[in-house]
């Protein structure tokens, strides 16, 4: 009997470390509805009075305005997008195991603070949930270097398609927080999120090291395989970046715009779609937590089918040039999903209608694992973190700038027309970044990926072992 790679199981930790990522963004959408009192009223025409509508009870209500509701749904993303750029250079000279080992225990303690300090003066709040995004930030750009060193080059397509673990964390922080927020009260998922901390980093810590070469556990089989299959272009040893030539190279510009674009249309259904699916569609807790994660959902399995074909493409070289892949897939990833977006304007206030088209936007993005999620290794995978890192930074503003966009287009009223302008901006920067990287994108190493030590004394310092 073959015996299983010990790459599996580092692609598998890969998945759940973005799973956790993730899991933290969006029960916290969830309990927030469940935390905010909203003064409902409904007009009895028989009577011609005006009644308080009584609110399900899930625990303590607090009076957060839209302003503010908006400010603490975007706090996570303005301490993600803070740490997202030193994350990369970080985990490169520190190690990517330590960052997110230390990463997933600081939230599980900053979660817990947060649940003793929520009052009716949502500042507390907001700083926890800043510190939060914080700490998260530097977990994507190590997983990408986590990438860059255990991963063949015919296999990266499965290897990112990991990174979707992060859609099964949406999928299960929403479908746990609905089945748990009626049962038990809205301050259950933060202690499921704590939990799920705990488990993961103990098995992190026991399970990944930053090289082949250093794992307790990978064969000396597998890992000269592996590090034959990179040809040299994966080097060990702490250098600067080379951030000149990183910040000059067009290639890595249109990447970072193409990653704003994929996560604009992410986020928008991280941030937005609890409120539009208890507001728009009028749907239950539960109903709400259920529906909620159908677009995440078909994103994960999608997201696994497209790296299928991208690799076997690629491995069977029916296709030899990996730039036609990555912009060929940029239909699937960015234009196609805009298109649907759009479509919300043409069509009525039908709650099935509506979340069709959320899992068909967001199954097609799924796509992204092909072209976003792995062109920077494509252009540089010894410096894959710090291109992540960089690209998560602006892939991280949607996160508050959707949420202070909201909050001005249903200053006044949420219906279904102010709802349809949300999506048609959400189509138009799918649609524009999309283009931009299908004229402008490459996937050629770049000549900046060679590692330059400072002396001989440090390469041989760091050689593999």
């Amino acid at each position: 009997m073959k015996k299983c790679p010990y790459r599996i199981f580092v692609a598998v930790m890969i998945f759940w470390a973005t799973a956790l990522n993730y899991a933290y963004r969006v029960y916290f959408q969830v309990s927030l509805v469940a935390m905010i009192q909203k003064n409902e009223t409904v007009h009895n025409e028989t009577s011609n009075t005006t009644e308080v509508v009584e609110l399900p009870n899930y625990g303590p209500r607090y009076m957060y305005n839209n302003w503010q509701e908006g400010l603490i749904v975007g706090a996570y993303f303005y301490g993600q997008t803070i740490t997202s750029l030193p994350g990369g250079p970080i985990a490169e000279y520190f190690g990517a195991w330590i960052s997110v080992f230390c990463s997933a225990l600081l939230n599980s303690g900053m979660t817990l603070i947060a649940l003793l300090v929520i009052s009716d003066n949502w500042v507390p709040l907001f700083v926890c949930r800043f510190f939060i995004g914080l700490i998260s930030g530097v977990q994507y750009p190590a997983l990408q270097c986590l990438i860059g060193r255990w991963a063949p080059p015919n296999e990266k397509g499965k290897f990112s398609a990991c990174l979707m673990g992060n859609v099964f964390g949406s999928v299960l922080a929403t479908t746990a927080s609905g089945f748990l927020i009626p049962r038990l009260g809205w301050q259950s998922t933060f202690y499921g999120i704590i939990l799920m901390s705990l488990c993961f980093s103990i098995f992190w810590f026991l399970l990944i090291a930053d090289y082949p070469s250093k794992s307790w556990w990978c064969s000396k089989e597998e890992v000269e395989f592996i590090m034959d299959s990179h040809h040299g272009s994966i080097e060990q040893g702490k250098v600067i970046p080379p951030f000149l030539k990183i910040f000059t190279s067009v290639p890595f510009i249109v990447l970072v715009i193409g990653q704003f674009g994929s996560l604009w249309g992410l986020n928008l259904i991280v941030t937005s779609m609890p409120k539009f699916m208890a507001e728009i569609l009028q749907f239950n807790m539960e109903k709400m937590g259920t529906l909620a994660a159908l677009p995440s959902l078909a994103r994960l399995i999608m997201g696994f089918i497209f790296g299928g074909i991208a690799d076997f493409l690629l491995k069977r070289e029916i296709v030899q040039n990996k730039a036609i892949v990555r912009k060929g897939f940029v239909v699937f990833s960015h234009l196609l999903p805009g298109i649907t977006l759009f479509c919300y304007t043409f069509i009525s206030a039908s709650a099935e209608l509506a979340v069709s088209f959320l899992v068909i936007m967001l199954g097609f993005n799924g796509a992204t694992v092909v072209t976003m999620l792995v062109n920077n290794q494509d252009l540089a995978p010894n410096f894959a973190g710090t291109l992540y890192g960089i690209m998560n930074c602006f892939g991280s503003m949607p996160g508050f700038i959707i949420p202070a966009i909201n909050a001005k287009i249903l200053e006044e009223k949420s219906d279904w027309s102010r709802w349809t302008t949300i999506f048609s901006i959400g189509g138009s920067v799918y649609i524009s970044t999309g283009l931009l990287f299908m004229l402008f994108g490459s996937a050629k190493l770049q000549p900046w990926n060679e590692k330059k030590f400072r002396d001989s004394q440090n390469i041989n310092s760091n050689a593999p072992s």
